[in-house]
């Protein structure tokens, strides 16, 4: 949250602007001379009154265009966060007040934490309206590819995240499709995730997600199809991710730790690197299933998918990091603008004639290189989806009739205390699910990673201001379910 919003108390406390000041006068008085049968009707205001009250009320209008600029101004940020649930309300704050440049990753904060709460209608909208801005950029399609194109120039770009973020919101969304039975849905949603895995702004991977196959598997399973194609192509990359047998009907699925956190590395640090958590030595889970009568029933899971692993790998091949947009294995920009220099400087000074003015054209051609590294934007993009997992496990089993689930976790020397966390339960049609997490998605509500001097250059853009007054009245007329 800005700073200079912290001075809105002071501000508000002089002058109410949502009523009037000559509003609050006549209060008052009229509150008085409700016990007071000889009290008299307050004095209209006088023209120098209403002169005065205009020009404190002007005054005031410019001093919160000054902290504020466009706004969003404190009565209106409060009108819409009251209205939610809550548990919510600090994710619906940093939602409006962060405007469309981090809308993408505030709404999936916003709809993990949903998710942990039981809002299921908030998450699905707020996965929804995530997933709604990747498509823009992501799909695939032409005018996808078109926007990316246009979308991969622009500096201080609106956060769309990392490829293994944005499969990441397709699979919760998926997750909350098998929630409700709607198999259909959650396939492409997984099919989603897999696809969002293999592109990043200017390149393409072949998919090894093996946790996003098989989910995808599954739910072709629950609507009636086989989905054997998924289930062999999650076995390719994970063996242990044996398919469902026949009679098969509840999944079970357990996160894990706590995902990459990234970092800014490089010598002018314009290159984003991933990290692992440290301090999370969960490594295995067991689901309790207690039916309503008889004995319960204890499952184990197995190993789906890392995400830090699907951070820091394209394809399957290993990288260090992440600059513009592109899989960094070695960066050579400066070698080449350095290496090209010497060259030309020693093909002049080694003749005359053609081989001079040849010599000086290469040499400028390395000062240009060296000239685009310099250039090079600094102080890579950090902004982090920080309250994704590492480890994903799942299973499937047999399980008829009501129960009640739980979980266990447990690190490398046995079952481990753990805060609960709710799990999320459904049976709907011919499948049921349980999935729960090992910590908890509710975090600082502000937007991990945001640098403040970027955020500030970026507010004082005239577009930037229309386009988050749109983005606001879009939120102002949505549904606080």
């Amino acid at each position: 949250m800005h700073s200079k919003w912290l001075g809105a108390v002071s501000v508000l406390a002089i002058v109410n602007f949502a009523t009037p000041p000559f509003a609050q006068e006549a209060a008052a008085p009229a509150a008085a001379a409700a016990g007071d049968p000889v009290a008299a009707e307050p004095a209209a205001p006088d023209a120098v009154t209403l002169a005065a009250q205009a020009k404190a009320a002007e005054k005031q209008k410019k001093e919160l265009k000054r902290l504020y600029g466009a706004g969003p101004y404190p009565d209106e940020i409060d009108s819409f966060v009251n209205a939610r649930p809550e548990e919510l309300r600090p994710y619906y704050r940093a939602l409006y007040t962060g405007g469309e440049r981090n809308s993408v990753l505030n709404f999936e904060r916003l709809g993990l934490a949903a998710m942990e709460t039981g809002h299921w209608a908030n998450a699905e909208q707020a996965f929804d309206a995530a997933l709604l801005r990747i498509e823009a950029v992501y799909a695939k399609d032409a005018q996808a590819d078109a926007a990316r194109s246009l979308w991969h120039k622009e500096s201080n770009k609106d956060w769309k995240g990392e490829p293994y973020e944005r499969a990441m919101a397709y699979y919760y969304r998926g997750l909350l499709y098998l929630r409700k039975g709607d198999y259909n849905n959650a396939r492409a949603s997984f099919k989603g995730a897999e696809f969002q895995d293999t592109i990043s702004e200017s390149e393409e991977f072949q998919g090894d997600f093996a946790l996003m196959n098989f989910l995808t598997g599954w739910s072709s399973r629950c609507a009636g199809d086989s989905g054997t194609d998924d289930f062999e192509a999650a076995a390719k990359v994970q063996p242990e991710l044996v398919p469902p047998q026949a009679g098969d009907n509840l999944i079970l699925i357990a996160e894990l730790g706590h995902g990459p956190f990234k970092e800014r590395d490089g010598k002018q640090k314009e290159k984003v690197v991933f990290k692992p958590a440290e301090g999370f030595p969960e490594i295995g889970a067991v689901f309790t299933l207690t039916p309503t009568s008889g004995s319960p029933t204890n499952a184990n899971v197995h190993i789906a998918s890392s995400v830090y692993y699907q951070a820091t790998t394209r394809g399957g091949r290993a990288m260090d990091g992440v600059m513009n947009g592109k899989a960094n294995w070695k960066s050579t920009t400066e070698a080449i603008g350095s290496g090209t220099t010497q060259a030309g400087l020693q093909m002049m000074g080694g003749g005359y004639g053609n081989s001079a003015y040849a010599g000086a054209a290469v040499a400028l051609a390395g000062l240009l290189f060296s000239g685009l590294s310099t250039a090079m934007k600094t102080d890579a993009d950090i902004r982090q989806w920080d309250t994704l997992p590492d480890g994903v496990e799942l299973s499937t089993i047999a399980f008829n009739g009501p129960f009640v689930a739980s979980v266990a976790y447990s690190d490398v020397n046995g079952p481990m205390e753990l805060p609960s966390t709710p799990l999320m339960q459904a049976t709907s049609g011919k499948c049921s699910i349980v999935w729960g997490r090992s910590r908890s998605a509710l975090a600082a509500p502000e937007t991990p990673g945001d640098d403040p001097k970027v955020q500030a250059s970026v507010s004082k853009k005239s577009d930037v201001q229309v386009k988050d007054k749109t983005f606001r009245n879009e939120l102002d007329s949505s549904s606080g379910s």
